[in-house]
């Protein structure tokens, strides 16, 4: 493994206390309050847009909290920060980009070379302090792995599939794939006292993203990585934040991945127990309270010169009564005052709703033999060259390939959205085919979520409120939130909306898991894994990829 950099003693830590960010109109962060230590390794989750990149920006002090404080203590260093889209400047080559990495090795071995010289002409009164100085720098540059840096320049440059560039390449003339890669590069090799990472799996392959994992699991320093990548929550953290706790809190959990999603199951799962048992519970003394409403004119005494009729047994059955509707009444009291509120849809894309619409949709179409959707011969005016490709039954079909290959392309041709070049693409009549592209464009204006929806599916609002309730993806109070106003996650969770409505029986998906939370990308493909008819998907989310039956690959013409 590549020289790790140790802490700043094991005190060393990341926190902040009752740190808030507001930008604009809206609260980002509302009094958060987190500690990571040294040798810990914890993944930050959470909805989209509950401020999981602006926290690292405040611990990166490259934002400034509006209240609370941020506090490091890393002996006097600073953390290494990566953002989604690294900020290198175009005019730097990779060579100048290097010499920035080592910048703080070379501060360090030229004050050790100045101690040197300072010790070589020092008295005794002065020695001491200046061993003592040296020892520290040399410490750090030792844990800095100094003395092998050109070694682990090219082994981590080789890791992250950048050793075949060249030195005088400039950073803008890189991909953003390959920038993104350069920025990782560079903060491992500058070896800093703590990490905090945003999505650091982007733009990367297989084997880049196993490299990290192992390069973060001989980590010493403290460490926060906000990241949807399952597989890295799963193979290099120690533990989880999540921010999406109850009323802004940050609520932390122990292990991976794995053992967090475990816990909201079965946290979900008691909460759920716990309502049906309340409900019950107030039906059953309702039903009591409602009988001894009805037992009590029974058994009230005679208004007329009869009273001497009523004899002991009614009176004592009349108290018997009573006695059971103030029970009721009391117990009725107690459980609304102990109230269990009814556990909220879950912002989820549910398998029922999509399987149940696509299995119908699917008996509509009919069962007949044969493909939905065939290409024969297809070549586009970008590259793509397809001798044939037929989409038939249940497949489960990735596409993969480099940027600019032409995957997205490839989706929309078979959509019927692009013409192809040459060939023919085949599609039964009938069949409906849903395109999820990555990005849709939505108005900027003032009209409410719910009429977009609805005019997009052909619905009533009441009509269009009862589906995208009924499906989970929103709460009641999002519905009338202007579309131009909603966040890339809300916007993703309305593409998913009408997607579902046109009862579709092929499913193009161009980056599905692109804005969702990681409790709505689980959802996701338990529905994808239940629907009857032909996925594909174009996906850089590893436990997707593996999810498909057939990969085809496409290159650069």
């Amino acid at each position: 493994m590549i020289g790790t950099v140790r802490a700043a003693g094991a005190t060393a830590h990341l926190a902040a206390d009752s740190v808030t960010r507001i930008r604009g109109d809206r609260t980002v962060l509302n009094g958060i309050s987190l500690t990571v230590s040294a040798g810990e390794r914890l993944g930050l989750i959470g909805d989209n847009g509950v401020g999981k990149s602006t926290l690292l920006r405040v611990l990166a002090g490259l934002d400034a909290p509006d209240g609370g404080l941020v506090r490091a203590g890393l002996g006097g260093g600073t953390p290494g920060y990566l953002s989604q889209e690294p900020d290198l400047p175009a005019e730097w080559d990779l060579a100048r980009c290097l010499a920035e990495a080592r910048r703080e090795l070379d501060r360090i071995a030229g004050r050790m070379h100045e101690v040197e010289l300072l010790m070589s002409a020092a008295d005794e009164a002065d020695l001491a302090a200046l061993l003592d100085e040296y020892a520290v720098l040399q410490e750090d540059f030792e844990a800095r792995d100094g003395w092998r840096f050109e070694a682990r320049a090219f082994e981590v440059f080789q890791a992250l599939g950048l050793h075949r560039l060249p030195s005088d390449r400039l950073a803008g003339q890189l991909s953003g794939g390959e920038r993104a890669r350069l920025g990782l590069a560079l903060l491992v090799l500058q070896g800093p006292p703590a990490l905090l990472l945003d999505e650091p799996t982007n733009h990367l392959d297989d084997e880049a993203v196993e490299w990290l994992a192992g390069w973060l699991r001989e980590f010493r320093g403290p460490c926060l990585i906000a990241s949807h990548d399952r597989d890295l929550l799963d193979g290099a953290v120690t533990g989880l934040l999540d921010l999406d706790g109850p009323r802004g809190s940050v609520v932390r959990y122990g292990g991976t991945y794995r053992d967090y999603a475990a816990a909201q199951a079965a946290a979900r799962r008691r909460w759920e127990a716990d309502y049906e048992n309340w409900t019950e519970s107030l039906a059953a003394a309702r039903l009591r309270l409602n009988r001894s409403d009805r037992a009590a004119g029974h058994y009230r005494p005679p208004r007329d010169n009869a009273k001497m009729n009523y004899d002991l047994r009614g009176a004592g059955a009349q108290a018997a009564v009573a006695r059971t509707a103030r029970a009721a009444k009391e117990e009725i009291r107690r459980l609304e005052l102990q109230a269990v509120p009814r556990p909220p849809a879950p912002l989820s894309f549910t398998a029922v709703g999509l399987a149940d619409r696509a299995a119908r949709g699917a008996e509509e179409a009919g069962q007949e033999a044969g493909p939905l959707i065939e290409l024969r011969d297809v070549r586009t005016a970008q590259g793509i060259r397809l001798p044939e490709l037929a989409l038939t039954g249940t497949d489960r079909l990735v596409v993969a390939g480099p940027n600019g290959a032409g995957k997205s392309t490839l989706l929309r041709v078979l959509a019927g959205e692009l013409e192809p070049a040459a060939g023919t693409v085949a599609t039964r009549p009938g069949v409906r085919v849903g395109h999820l592209p990555q990005e849709s464009d939505y108005p900027a204006g003032r009209v409410p979520l719910l009429r977009t929806y609805a005019q997009a599916v052909a619905a009533t609002e009441d009509e269009a409120a009862e589906q995208l309730l009924e499906l989970g993806l929103f709460r009641p109070a999002d519905l009338q939130v202007p579309v131009g106003a909603l966040s890339a996650g809300q916007r993703r969770r309305l593409d998913l909306a009408r997607l579902v409505a046109m009862r579709p029986h092929v499913l193009l998906l161009d980056e599905p898991t692109n804005h969702l939370s990681l409790p709505l990308i689980e959802d996701l493909q338990t529905a994808l894994d239940e629907f009857p008819g032909p996925v594909v998907t174009v996906t850089h989310d590893r436990r997707m990829r593996r999810s498909a039956g057939r990969t085809l690959m496409l290159e650069r013409d």
